[in-house]
């Protein structure tokens, strides 16, 4: 069984803004606590993100890191 979705999205943004490793973990982490902290995306009834809704979020957190 292959990764879910989602985080084959989050890994392909990660590798659109050139991401290491560690920044992609804790890029991981940053859209989990938008997510608890209610930010959630459109996707589907989960939340998850769109493609264009990823991108911006990568945007903000490589602004804030």
């Amino acid at each position: 069984m292959g990764k879910k979705r989602d985080l084959q999205q989050v890994n392909a943004i990660a590798r659109e803004f050139d991401m290491s490793a560690s920044v992609r973990k804790l890029f991981g982490k940053f859209i989990e606590k938008e997510k608890a902290n209610g930010d959630v995306g459109t996707l589907n009834a989960k939340g998850d993100f769109t493609w264009d809704e990823l991108k911006q979020k990568a945007e903000e957190f490589l602004e804030s890191f």
